[in-house]
């Protein structure tokens, strides 16, 4: 009697820690692309325990592009997707079926995307594409209607006026770009950064309206909203510590992804420059991560509502979108924001079980 209830009690046979992880829910995070050093926070989160506090096991797994992650979601195969809100938006127009998944948390609060050609290019501004051939990570990436979008207000015709080419992210796109294989590449903010550091490279400048749409946020099945509000609360409120981590200490957020990652670490024994570098990288990320409009609260996870008619506006200007009829409260919650924002910034503390 006396060993059967040491058994079934975990406070009298195991420690707190050990039954936190047993009764751990694991959680599924689709990302777009290979992993790179864009979540740096969220694998920051994972090591500094922020995680594990909500009761939380995380599983990354790699997708090629938002409108190949996002069927996923809407199967309940993923729990959370780092998406961009291009396909969802789209899905929800005239004669479609609209994708049951709804965004909870803003994590990108600023564009992500962005044209880079070679210093020596031709090309000087988007009316120069007239003609080119852009190279994108994958044809199913969120950025792609954006570019859609951008390129017919300039009144070019895909397939006539210009073409698009999937040639993946990193490396191998740098060297499709140098080498003329595309002449431009539209990647994200993390792999331009790392074009720079190892190529003589110009970014083209990008109208206002698009460059101030938020990007890449997570996106969640509908149910979840209602039926497992405490795991994206408890999800939102650990990826937004993580982000103040590596604001605090941005060194320490490249050491340990590439801790975590050490086949994307540049030698066995990073120098300084490596790590600058990195640094460089994770920056320009994070610079979307933590902005926050002058006169607006600093709440994690928070959109306005004025983005979302603004994306829509653009899309349906794009002639991306059939009717701007879209009902933007099936696309997006704020609920949850109090929750992600739950903490005391000054807890956090690099390396501490916090």
């Amino acid at each position: 009697m006396k060993k059967s209830r040491a058994i079934s009690s975990c406070a009298m046979a195991l420690t707190l820690a050990f039954c936190g992880a047993a009764f751990a829910e694991t959680v599924k995070i689709g990302i777009p692309s290979k992993i790179s050093l864009t979540f740096a926070p969220i694998i920051a989160a994972e090591e500094l325990g922020y995680f594990e506090k909500e009761g939380l096991d995380i599983e990354i797994i790699e997708f090629q592009g938002s409108s190949v992650l996002l069927p996923q979601i809407a199967n309940k195969s993923v729990t959370f997707g780092f998406a961009n809100a291009d396909p969802v938006i789209l899905s929800r127009d005239t004669g479609r079926d609209p994708l049951p998944v709804r965004f909870v948390y803003n994590a990108a609060r600023e564009s992500i995307w962005e044209f880079a050609v070679p210093a020596n290019s031709e090309i000087k501004t988007l009316a120069d594409l007239k003609g080119k051939t852009i190279g994108v990570g994958a044809l199913t990436n969120g950025n792609v209607p954006i570019i859609r979008s951008m390129l017919s207000e300039l009144g070019f015709v895909e397939g006539t006026d210009y073409f698009l080419m999937a040639i993946g992210d990193g490396p191998i796109a740098y060297r499709a770009t140098l080498n003329g294989d595309v002449d431009v590449y539209n990647g994200n903010d993390v792999f331009v950064a790392q074009f720079s550091n190892v190529a003589d490279i110009r970014r083209l400048p990008v109208p206002e309206k698009y460059r101030s749409l938020f990007a890449n946020g997570f996106v969640t099945h509908a149910d979840n909203v209602v039926e497992n509000r405490k795991t994206i609360e408890g999800f939102g409120r650990a990826v937004s510590k993580g982000m103040v981590a590596c604001e605090k200490d941005i060194e320490y957020c490249v050491k340990n992804f590439w801790e975590k990652h050490p086949e994307l670490r540049p030698t066995a024994t990073p120098s300084q420059t490596d790590i600058d570098n990195a640094k460089t990288v994770l920056a320009a990320r994070l610079s979307k991560y933590l902005y926050f409009a002058d006169d607006t609260d600093r709440n994690f996870g928070e959109y306005d509502p004025a983005s979302w008619e603004s994306f829509v506006e653009l899309l349906h200007d794009g002639d991306q979108l059939t009717s701007k009829e879209i009902d933007l409260s099936s696309l997006y919650t704020n609920e949850l924001v109090p929750a992600y924002n739950d903490f005391s910034a000054d807890d956090i503390r690099i390396g501490v079980d916090n």
